[in-house]
């Protein structure tokens, strides 16, 4: 048990993290969400963070169509979409708040994941965008 939270928190967490570790952003998915998302953690370069940006309405900004992982509108999505410009990473959740974050290299071209119940998008990202060297962007949606 590490600063009171046990295993246990960690295993039936409701959303994915943000994690900036060293000079990456993790995206670090709950076990469910590796699960139905069909995909492990993801970590990506801070220096190849072209903008971040905080999205009240994330289901209206989705592009494409789901490839892997489950869709279900409204509810949660989870996996990867592709669409004409290459490949996203979604993993959203009810109607919250996400984090949407575009980047320059990888095989994704945007992260957009659901801040926890009673987070605060705004603030996630422009924690992000500081910890990338950019500003961040006005809210998506």
């Amino acid at each position: 048990m590490a600063n009171g939270v046990g295993a246990d928190h960690r295993m039936l967490g409701p959303v994915a993290e943000l994690i900036v570790d060293d000079k990456n952003l993790v995206v670090h998915l709950t076990p469910g969400e590796k699960v139905w998302g069909l995909h492990g953690d993801i970590r990506v370069r801070l220096s190849s963070i072209v903008s971040v940006a905080a999205d009240p309405k994330p289901w209206l900004g989705l592009r494409g169509w789901r490839m892997t992982g489950i869709s279900f509108p409204g509810h949660a999505a989870l996996g990867t979409r592709r669409h004409g410009d290459g490949y996203d990473f979604c993993a959203l959740h009810r109607d919250r708040p996400a984090v949407r974050v575009d980047v320059a290299t990888g095989r994704f071209s945007r992260f957009v994941v659901s801040v926890p119940e009673g987070g605060d998008a705004q603030a996630e990202a422009a924690r992000i965008a500081a910890a990338a060297g950019t500003a961040p962007s006005p809210p998506a949606s």
